[in-house]
């Protein structure tokens, strides 16, 4: 929610309560006598509820940014292990519904 936060303030997009919530499912398999041991994370799901009165592409322009400006999401390196779901004002979001502008 930093990265939230962080690009609401550059991008000038007015947010008003912003609140996420995250959960996991982690396994791990092999021996810790024999030393191979291997945990993972197997999803990582995140959801978000937002509140603005901003247009829907400028807050799925924010959204973009988050992810793609999250030190963490982009450390892992899989974001195949993330499933979000957002809810704007309430409703359910689909930010892919507001592609980002194409480039000129």
């Amino acid at each position: 929610m930093t990265q939230i936060e962080r690009y609401a303030q550059m991008m000038k997009v007015d947010m008003g309560h912003v609140r996420a919530k995250i959960g996991y499912s982690v396994t791990a398999e092999g021996s810790v006598l024999a030393q191979t041991i291997r945990a993972r994370a197997d999803k990582i799901v995140i959801h978000y509820e937002l509140e603005s009165d901003e247009s829907p592409e400028r807050v799925a322009g924010l959204m973009c940014n988050a992810r793609n400006g999250c030190f963490a999401r982009q450390s892992i390196g899989r974001p195949e292990l993330f499933e979000d779901s957002i809810n704007l004002n309430g409703e359910p979001f689909d930010m892919d519904d507001y592609p980002p502008p194409a480039s000129a």
